[in-house]
């Protein structure tokens, strides 16, 4: 059994984009908050379905007023501060099921992401 996990995990290693550094590639979602919009856009594309997998989440959040907030599957509940504005970013596994990010200061910034399929190989 033991041997089984070491070789899938190699195998796995193997197959993920290292960079310079030797960490593994992550797909890169970027989110926006200002003080009237929120979004989450991949390659300049605003996000609707993804593949199961890990990415890299960068928020730029330029508003005191508002905040990003995501929920979704496996526990997922991801957040900035309200009054703080800045860039942060996080390495999060998305596995199936839906998305939420929102403000939790104002209802009507508000969006979703489904994810689904199976991860790349």
């Amino acid at each position: 059994m033991l041997r089984s996990l070491v070789a899938v995990a190699a195998a796995v290693a193997v197959s993920l984009p290292l960079t310079a550094s030797g960490n593994p590639v992550r797909p890169r979602l970027d989110a926006k908050v200002t003080a009237r919009s929120i979004s989450v856009m991949m390659n300049g594309r605003r996000v609707r379905v993804l593949q199961p997998n890990s990415y890299r989440i960068v928020v730029k959040d330029s508003s005191r007023a508002q905040n990003f907030h995501l929920v979704g599957t496996n526990g997922i509940d991801l957040k900035t501060r309200v009054a703080a504005t800045g860039t942060r970013a996080w390495s999060v596994y998305l596995g199936p099921g839906t998305y939420v990010y929102s403000s939790d200061k104002n209802a009507k910034l508000r969006g979703t992401f489904k994810v689904r399929g199976v991860p790349p190989a």
